[in-house]
Order: structure tokens, then sequence, then C-alpha cells
């Protein structure tokens, strides 16, 4: 069930909903435009929008114009830390933005940057936090991966190494052991770090499964065992790491498109959706046994890169125990609101 839509300022490639209460309805989507020619320059936009279903709101309420972004992500709830975002750019910079309420008074929000640090010469691909939002890792795209400490409004690289042989899609805390990172990269391989050891220890690797490029990685959030991947090779794979030096391939299923980005449901254990490039969108029921595709959303009309379910409950006005979704396309810069129509997306 389709619930607003509206078009970016530039190519989109990231939705995030925040994590944070009472701002479960502020939604971020970031942009990456490169304007080519004699002189080329990657231009960006983090924008910040009020979504609330079940009184039909929909509103752009914030946007600041930035370098190209290829990643944000919202910081997870730590004691009482307020939401933050985190941004990966073009220029190589890691930034970090408090949300907060505007200096003129009133509920108005806004973004204010706390910090930003170039970390590389080469450009931040992916940004992840670390479970205590102490740690944040960042792919570079020339293959290697930097863990860059956050504390008292301060960035400094930690660690940074060679992970990969080409661009670094995917770095992933384990948001049960986050002494551990997982990385993805065009070369094909997965591959799992130590961050005890410095430079960092390699625990396991895998360069045989994946056919393609690996695009993103996900841990479940209630399972410290399974961890899902997805490739450019349109499969999304299902691993059991208890075998941490040989996980297991479990379950794999092709969803017809680059499996660019996985989000776990917030409540619904084993559902996920998935941003599958050319394919749209999907739903997907993956456990040990199967997995299944449950619904596809094709209503975009160019590469589906962004996806994320928003937290907190919708009312009975609108549907009652549903999910609501925010996805983008990239060329057409079109971010979409909706409510997957399948039961198994029916919060508990």
């Amino acid at each position: 069930m389709e619930v607003a839509q509206c078009y970016l300022d530039g190519n989109a490639d990231a939705v995030e909903f925040c994590t944070h209460e009472p701002y479960h309805n502020v939604l971020a989507a970031a942009t990456y435009t490169l304007q080519e020619g004699d002189r080329p320059s990657r231009t960006g936009s983090i924008s910040l929008f009020d979504v609330n279903p079940d009184v039909g709101r929909f509103e752009l309420f914030y946007r600041v114009e930035t370098v190209g972004i290829f990643d944000i992500k919202w910081s997870p709830v730590v004691g009482n830390v307020g939401p933050m975002l985190a941004q990966a750019d073009a220029d190589g910079y890691l930034r970090v933005h408090g949300l907060e309420c505007c200096s003129n008074g009133g509920d108005s929000l806004s973004l204010r940057e706390i910090v930003g640090e170039k970390i590389s010469s080469s450009m931040c691909l992916c940004v992840d936090w670390n479970p205590s939002t102490t740690s944040i890792s960042v792919g570079l795209s020339d293959g290697s991966v930097s863990v860059v400490s956050f504390s008292e409004s301060q960035l400094n690289v930690i660690q940074e190494w060679k992970a990969h042989d080409f661009e670094l899609w995917a770095a992933s805390f384990d948001i049960h052991q986050p002494q551990l990172v997982y990385t993805g990269s065009d070369d094909c391989k997965f591959i799992c770090w130590d961050l005890r050891d410095g430079p960092s220890n390699l625990v396991f690797q895998n360069s045989k499964v994946h056919k393609m490029g690996v695009c993103c990685i996900a841990k479940s959030p209630r399972d410290p065992n399974i961890l899902l991947t997805g490739s450019y090779d349109e499969y999304l794979r299902l691993w059991d790491v208890r075998s941490i030096s040989k996980p297991v391939n479990e379950t794999s299923v092709c969803l017809g498109g680059g499996v660019w980005r996985v989000k776990h449901h917030p409540y619904v254990p084993g559902v996920v959706l998935a941003a599958c490039m050319h394919n749209g969108f999907a739903v997907v029921k993956i456990d040990e046994e199967k997995g299944e595709v449950m619904e596809t959303y094709t209503k975009h009309g160019s590469l589906a890169y962004g996806a994320d379910w928003q937290r907190g409950n919708l009312s009975h006005k609108v549907k009652q125990n549903s999910s609501v979704v925010a996805t983008c396309s990239f060329y057409d810069r079109l971010l979409q609101i909706w409510i997957p129509e399948s039961s198994v997306v029916k919060q508990l």
C-alpha cells in the first residue's frame, strides 16, 4: 500500500529511519550526484522528513547540501546519548551530525555537525557504528577499511588496513561481538577481522561462494549465529558463523537483481527488506531451512539502492500492526513510503 512519495534534489542512494525515541518519525535521505565535464564534481545532500502515516503526514523539514554521500547511518540507542547520523562521503570525510532542536526555539529539528575528519584520500563508501557508539567502521574505495574512535566529539583513526583488492562496499561490526568486523568487496571476498590484534587479524575469508562483488552484510539482531550477505550476483545468503573459522552457507535466495542493501525487520524475526538494484525491492522470509520472497515492490523506475523499516507501531487507523517502509532509487531520485501487504510482516 503506497503512502507517499517525493523526488529528491539529487540521485538518491540511502534512506535511514531514526532508531531513537521519540524520533522514529524522522527519516534521513542522502544523495550522490556526479557532475561531469571539464571539472567533474560530486555533490550531495541530506534531507530530513517527518513520516507519520497515522495522520497522513510526510513533510520535508530540513535539508543540507553536502559533497556526494555514499552512506549514512543513525547511531544505536545507548543510554542517554541522543541520535547521531554518521556520513561517509566522496571526499574521504567521515562526518557525525547530531539531531537537535533548532536554535530559534519551537519543536523543529535540524542536524548540527558535531565533527568531521578527512580520514582518507580515497572515497568513503560505507559506514557502521559499533554497539556502544564509541567506534565507526568505514569502507574505502581503495579496498581499505578504517576503524575510527568517536569520543568527546573527536574522531581518530585507530586502525586502517588493506582488506580487499577493490572497492569495499560493506564494513559492519558484529553487534554481539563488537571486536569483530565483517567486510565485503568487489573482489567477491567476504572476510571477518578481529580488532583485538593490530593490525587486525583475519579470522576467516570466503572467496568462493559469491560469484560477484559483496555489497552488504547484516548481522541478525536476535540470533548471534546468523548473518546475511547480499551480492551483485543477485543472491541473498544466510550464514551460520558458529564455526567462525569456516562459516556455513545455510540458505540462499535469488532476488533477480544485485542485492545492494538488506535490513532486518526491527520486530519480526527472519524477515528482511532488500534493495535489489535492477529488480526493485523485496520482503524476504529467510531461515536455515529456506528463503522465500514474500512480496516485491516495483514502483521505482531506476536502481533500487536505499531501504529501511520504520520503528514503532501504526495504529488501526491505517493498518493495524503493520510496518512502514522507506525506499529510494538512484537516477529517478524517487523516495517512496509504503506499507507491505504480506502478513509475514505483521508486528508481534
